[in-house]
């Protein structure tokens, strides 16, 4: 269980540098751009993880298909949708509001995979949905940014979901982290592919150097080593369990604003932390 709990903390720390990042991407990129390049990358990385570690086994087609479910849900429409709202929404709001995903993942993951309803798990969920708000340091206005809200509610419950449900039922029919994130990565690029025709006239080309640059940055941390982490989590823990430790990943964002961008976090800020952590402790305990 320890050993769970630190791939979700580390897959925390991964996954936020690839949120921390796309703001300022979709500055330099475009939308559409900067996601195809993300996910075309973590194919050649994971097949080269998957050889040396020799676990590139494909048991059968439903595992297949739950993975490519996965990856359509989170990469593709939760991914897009994530990117909609930063540029309608303030990164602290969207960020806040899409960090809802393990509330969705633990109450899916006991509703459709069976698993029991422990209070530590729904209290560590809370706990990590309240320490969003609180590390937002201001308050979360709905009514100037509707829209952008509503994008990114929708992107937690997608992220959420597409964490639990459909990566457990994969691996537990035998596929492998290697073997998952490939064919999710492979799914979402070709969903992306057929789609990149029809939204080009919406989100026209628009790529630099610098964008490029922090799509590949977010390719490899965010998406190749932060799923290969959770999903080495995820195959050795309950769903419901190592899902509240997926809100670490605020805690982390604001830890690299301070170290990286010399940001000083405010009190409210330092409450949201705390509450995180603690969750992420009462996770561990329980």
């Amino acid at each position: 269980m320890e050993l769970a709990v630190l791939f979700a903390l580390c897959a925390g720390a991964t996954w936020a540098i690839g949120m921390t990042a796309a703001k300022p991407a979709l500055q330099h990129i475009d939308v559409l751009s900067y996601m195809l390049i993300r996910w075309a990358l973590v194919i050649p990385l994971v097949l080269l993880y998957g050889v040396v570690t020799g676990t590139l086994i494909l048991p059968d087609w439903g595992a297949v298909g739950w993975a490519a479910l996965a990856g359509i849900t989170d990469a593709v429409l939760g991914g897009f949708f994530y990117l909609l709202a930063m540029r309608r929404a303030p990164a602290f709001q969207c960020t806040t509001l899409a960090s809802t995903a393990p509330l969705w993942g633990v109450t899916t993951a006991i509703l459709f995979l069976g698993e029991p309803a422990r209070w530590q798990v729904f209290v560590a969920a809370i706990l990590v949905v309240a320490g969003a708000y609180f590390l937002v340091g201001r308050r979360i206005r709905l009514r100037g940014y509707l829209f952008g809200s509503v994008l990114s509610l929708l992107t937690g419950f997608l992220w959420g979901v597409a964490e639990t449900v459909p990566s457990k039922l994969a691996l537990d029919r035998g596929l492998s982290p290697a073997a998952l994130l490939l064919v999710f990565s492979a799914s979402a690029l070709v969903v992306l592919a057929a789609a990149n025709p029809l939204l080009r006239r919406r989100f026209p080309m628009h790529i630099e150097a610098r964008g490029i640059g922090l799509a590949l940055a977010s390719s490899l941390a965010g998406a190749f080593l932060g799923w290969i982490l959770w999903l080495s989590s995820l195959n050795l823990a309950p769903a419901s369990t190592i899902s509240p430790i997926r809100g670490s990943t605020l805690a982390f964002s604001l830890l690299y604003s301070v170290l990286f961008l010399r940001e000083r976090p405010s009190g409210r800020a330092l409450l949201g932390v705390g509450l995180v952590l603690v969750g992420v402790v009462l996770v561990s305990l329980g």
